[in-house]
């Protein structure tokens, strides 16, 4: 823990950050000023705690969540908070294998993929003592999105058109089309079983201001935008868990993540700079990860702003970016280059695709478009600042290379809540820099959902990819659907419907005693922690 007294300069302003963090004693003085400032969100009690009471844990983490209702968004980063307090019916193990959860068996009833049976544990109890059952379960995976289109959980079971209630456990959900891929939307994002009494009963509002879910933590405290306080539930069907007590730091800055854990004052923090990672190493009593999960860093492009439609704009693009440069400088070469949209190692990967890095065959696409290095292109290029390690540096760093081809991208710094409601209403205003999240590792929730036009938070809106797309989702034989969204993977890539760059890396430093269980699908649930 740091200790002494910590001064701040009269105007802030003042400080050249960048310069001063070249010096290893501005560094510290710097880090440590973050530290203080950050943590004096949480008291000073709960801190304290942290660090001598192995009941506790505090974690920084760089986003909040907008909305409780887990049946609401499929923002990546806050699947973690969402699993700890709502649970999930089924769950991918840490290394992706689909595994029961809420759920003990599923089933095909059928051979068209139409109806799939499934079986719900006896002994799940809501955080308010009353008990799931299947009735639960239809209402939160079923008669919600009727009831409410702009619910996501509608749009991930899209084909959902009944679920019927055999008993308190037993149900079969009946589907409009063959979906042979139903399964893994069970262990993925809006797939929360909320209890439906108390959702009628208080409403939206009431909900979103005391949640009520049956994961291993209950919700005791919010203070949006500072931190978010979960306590352990006693009556949790996996068992109580062994750290009782989580806050949540919400800390948007990496560089004060990474104070917050040097400084004792956070006992893991996520989505650092590698480079950081890299120095926290050598401290004493600091562990550190970098690992690359299912994640995939990627341009996404809407179709329709200018001169997005251009075939040879996008082509330039494409060509310009130095991905394996782009992972050199900012992951250490962890981070894998992509030529398609799914890292390797999942099913639907192309090993022997190739999209080149060719600087001057970007040149030449952009004076087939009219342009070039003495008639730029521009336009805005969005990106998050801290929601994946590296993001707004590989912003800049992918804006430079494009200029030395003819392309000026403005940089405009957003954040996860604007850009998912930016897509959902089709007002992008350029191309943005993503990571996208599949924590199933299946081509559906890579390309298949990257590039259905129909969806609300799609940007590339081609309609005619509409009836293949619908192919592979309705293909019940396995070798033939992997084969078709491998086709799709390199006709994408080609043609730049959307810019594949890196498979995701991510990075957490952590106290030496604590013995965190880590996902590859990125997942980082207390509930799996312990203490050594």
């Amino acid at each position: 823990m740091m200790t002494g007294h910590l001064h701040f300069p009269a105007d802030p302003h003042e400080i050249d950050v960048q310069s001063a963090l070249k010096d290893p004693a501005r560094r510290r003085m710097i880090l440590g000023s973050l530290a203080a400032g950050v943590g004096a969100l949480i008291p000073w009690e709960l801190a304290r705690a942290q660090v001598n009471d192995k009941s506790t844990l505090s974690i920084a983490y760089p986003v909040d969540v907008p909305t409780w209702d887990p049946n609401a968004l499929s923002i990546p980063t806050i699947q973690n908070l969402y699993q700890s307090v709502f649970d999930s019916p089924l769950r991918y193990s840490p290394q992706l294998k689909l595994q029961p959860r809420q759920v003990t068996e599923w089933k095909w009833v059928d051979d068209k993929a139409t109806r799939l049976e499934i079986t719900l544990r006896d002994d799940i109890v809501f955080h308010d003592g009353t008990q799931a059952t299947m009735e639960d379960v239809k209402f939160s995976l079923a008669d919600r999105a009727k009831a409410d289109k702009k619910l996501l959980v509608g749009g991930m079971l899209n084909t959902v058109s009944d679920i019927e209630v055999v008993s308190p456990t037993k149900g079969v959900i009946a589907f409009n089309r063959s979906t042979p891929a139903a399964p893994i939307y069970l262990a993925f994002l809006a797939a929360y079983i909320v209890p439906k009494a108390y959702m009628e009963r208080v409403g939206a509002e009431g909900f979103n201001a005391r949640p009520i879910g049956a994961g291993p933590y209950r919700m005791i405290e919010h203070l949006r935008g500072s931190r978010i306080v979960l306590e352990a539930f006693d009556k949790y069907w996996g068992g109580s868990p062994s750290i009782r007590q989580i806050v949540f730091q919400i800390v948007p800055e990496a560089s004060a993540r990474v104070a917050l854990v040097e400084s004792g004052r956070a006992g893991l923090a996520t989505r650092l700079p590698v480079r950081e990672l890299q120095r926290l190493a050598q401290k004493t009593g600091i562990e550190t990860k970098v690992y690359p999960f299912s994640e995939v860093y990627m341009i996404r492009i809407p179709s329709y702003v200018k001169p997005m439609d251009d075939d040879h704009v996008r082509s330039a693009m494409h060509l310009a970016i130095d991905k394996a440069a782009l992972s050199k400088a900012f992951y250490g070469g962890v981070a894998k280059p992509l030529s398609v949209m799914t890292p390797e190692g999942t099913p639907s990967y192309v090993a022997d695709f190739n999209y080149p890095f060719d600087r001057n065959k970007a040149i030449a696409e952009l004076n087939a478009a009219g342009f070039g290095p003495g008639n730029p292109v521009s336009f805005t290029l969005l990106s998050t600042n801290g929601v994946f390690p590296n993001d707004y540096d590989m912003a800049r760093a992918i804006a430079g290379m494009w200029k030395a081809v003819g392309i000026n991208a403005t940089i405009e710094e957003t954040t996860p809540a604007k850009l998912v409601e930016a897509a959902q209403n089709g007002k992008l205003t350029g191309p943005l820099l993503y990571s996208w999240a599949n924590s199933t590792g299946d081509p559906e929730n890579y390309a298949g959902r990257i590039f259905d036009p129909r969806l609300r938070f799609s940007t590339w809106k081609d309609m005619s990819l509409s009836p293949r797309i619908d192919a592979l989702m309705t293909e019940v034989d396995e070798a033939k659907r992997m084969a078709g969204y491998k086709q799709l993977n390199v006709e994408s890539s080609q043609k730049s419907w959307a810019i594949p760059l890196l498979q995701a890396v991510e990075t957490v430093a952590y106290s030496a005693s604590l013995e965190p269980t880590l996902f590859d699908n990125g997942y980082i649930l207390p509930a799996e922690f312990k203490y050594r």
